[in-house]
């Protein structure tokens, strides 16, 4: 068997961890419904790593195999479950202790709602155990020591049957065993899953993957809910406290470690908060410890907030900068576009929003998660190899995207157009679908890649594809990818599409280097310009240690240098 290339993922941000939630729901849909017959398409061992468990049945003790993600998910303490805190009143302030005469503050976790869909998780869990109890028992592999119970007991039970025995004992010396009815199971999980649109509040609501204690990250002294934690230098100044880029190494070094050989790090960062300086942080070390391997970063971006409008003008410069230069492709994801095939679609919910963002990152990431030996697929690369294909001709790593979701009934290069119509930008602050002048955006580089598009039928794909690039005002290299499958929809999915909701999605979708980066790093070049010259957000430069006059000129003198390099001769950027 061929060994895969690994690929480590890092999630910075509640926000990156509901777009790795509905990610990861999806990879376990596509691993359980394929065979491990050497056709796959996608080689689940690219990003999942084999971990033995201890289980216990009854008496019997045995060890059995499970996959987990080889993720990092990086969140504020309390994350999953919200903390809240309050300020004591004097009746506390008196029960205190009288050995501090400060200011005094309770911290307090409350007992949390689990969702609907998390307890039907729970319930099929249990259901599981039991079968598998009555299922020991009955092949026989019960341990020796309830083989030998006393005689007259063995006897009655022996009067039973194999599975009435397992039934009244449970295999745990009395502890009897309840078997529920599969089908009702399945119902409940349905009918909690449809009421996640209300209920699901954060990722855990509707994760479904069982996750390895080495996949959360909680940063220490950190709260939900108590710490705002909006600012890239906060990020920083958590990082460079208390040795925690060691403890960030250390995690990341775990699972990069468990590759038979590391092809890269896929990052999903909400740079717009605190951490995106944890992840500038992060991506420094990895860059010491791992130079040769590819990093991918996909900038998950929140919906404006006027608010705190300064802050994000802000944070922007920081990521397109320090994170920037640190890794080989970076690409902002969002959900900021008119999405006409998601009529359900709610952008300021972070369930759905994220939900758009999964999809994108599953399909953009594709080329390298495919299996070599796959019969259902073409294109097959490495990250490393897709990322220097987007960037050889390009002055920089920036990138954008555009995703047809879900895409037109196809039949042949007659339909090149609707396709091309059909199109959406998933990347913000790039031109909308509705722009009329592009014939400044000319592309260094594209990438498509199809994923069950024709209804699979490949050779269908690839002519349509081929007139999609002949109507292209540029021509520029251009790679393709195309698989079979199509990407599937999992259970807990906001409804987004028109009824009746789809179990998987035919899709295509276009990665670009172009010159359009030159006005979004223009852009954010005037915004960080005119957000520091603000009162705000001199106050903020200031709590952040990143008011120094010097450092801001070179942040600004590198948005314009870099605008410049995209733009190639253009007045409009010297």
């Amino acid at each position: 068997m061929a060994r895969a290339r690994g690929v480590v993922t890092l999630q910075f941000g509640a926000r990156a961890n509901a777009v790795g939630a509905h990610y990861w729901n999806a990879q376990d849909d596509l691993h359980d419904d394929d065979d491990d017959d050497g056709t796959r398409a996608l080689d689940w061992r690219v990003e999942h790593a084999e971990r033995a468990r201890r289980a216990t049945t009854g008496t019997t003790r045995s060890t059995c195999s499970t996959h987990a993600p080889r993720a990092v998910m990086f969140e504020l303490r309390g994350g999953a479950r919200a903390a809240t805190a309050t300020t004591t009143g004097v009746a506390a302030r008196d029960a205190a202790t009288t050995t501090w005469s400060g200011t005094r503050e309770t911290h307090e976790r409350r007992a949390t709602r689990k969702s609907g869909y998390v307890l039907a998780l729970e319930r099929e869990a249990r259901a599981r155990a039991s079968e598998a109890r009555v299922r020991t028992i009955v092949d026989g592999t019960a341990a020796e020591e309830e083989a030998e119970a006393e005689a007259e007991a063995r006897a009655r039970r022996g009067k039973l049957g194999g599975v009435g025995r397992a039934l009244e004992t449970g295999g745990t010396g009395g502890e009897r065993t309840t078997l529920e009815d599969p089908e009702e199971i399945r119902r409940a999980l349905i009918e909690a899953a449809s009421k996640l649109d209300v209920e699901a509040e954060h990722w855990s609501d509707y994760l479904k993957v069982e996750l390895h204690a080495r996949n959360a990250f909680e940063l220490a002294g950190k709260w939900t809910d108590v710490d705002a934690f909006e600012g890239f230098g906060e990020g920083l100044e958590w990082m460079d406290g208390e040795d925690r880029r060691e403890d960030v190494r250390d995690a990341v070094r775990y699972w990069a470690e468990d590759c038979d050989t590391l092809g890269g790090f896929r990052v999903l960062c909400d740079d717009s908060s605190g951490f995106g300086g944890v992840c500038a942080r992060a991506l420094e070390d990895i860059r010491d410890d791992y130079d040769n391997r590819a990093v991918c970063v996909f900038s998950v971006r929140p919906p404006a907030n006027k608010e705190r409008k300064r802050v994000d003008m802000l944070n922007a410069a920081f990521a397109s900068t320090r994170i920037a230069d640190l890794c080989d492709l970076y690409c902002p994801l969002a959900a900021c576009d008119d999405y006409p095939t998601m009529p359900g679609l709610r952008r300021n919910e972070m369930f759905h929003a994220s939900a758009v963002v999964a999809l994108a990152v599953d399909g953009i990431t594709t080329p390298w998660r495919l299996s070599q030996t796959g019969q259902n697929a073409n294109g097959a690369v490495s990250m490393d190899e897709m990322v220097r294909f987007m960037t050889n001709r390009a002055p920089g790593p920036h990138a954008s995207a555009r995703a047809s979701m879900s895409a037109p009934n196809v039949c042949g290069a007659a339909d090149a157009a609707a396709l091309v119509a059909s199109e959406r930008s998933v990347t913000p602050s790039v031109r909308p679908s509705d722009a009329e002048d592009e014939t400044d955006d000319e592309p260094f580089a594209e990438y498509f890649i199809s994923r069950g598009l024709a209804r699979g039928d490949a050779a269908i794909a690839n002519v349509v594809l081929d007139a999609v690039s002949s109507l292209a005002l540029y021509r520029c290299p251009r790679r393709r990818c195309v698989v079979d499958a199509p990407i599937p929809i999992p259970l807990p999915f906001p409804k987004l599409f028109h009824p009746p909701a789809p179990i998987s999605l035919d899709a295509t979708f276009r990665l670009t280097t172009s010159a359009a980066t030159a006005r979004v790093l223009d852009a954010t070049a005037r915004d960080y310009l005119r957000a520091s010259a603000s009162a705000v957000g001199k106050a903020v430069l200031r709590a952040w240690s990143l008011d120094d006059a010097c450092e801001s000129a070179e942040l600004l003198e590198s948005l314009r240098s870099q605008a410049r390099a995209y733009a190639g001769d253009d007045d409009d950027f010297a």
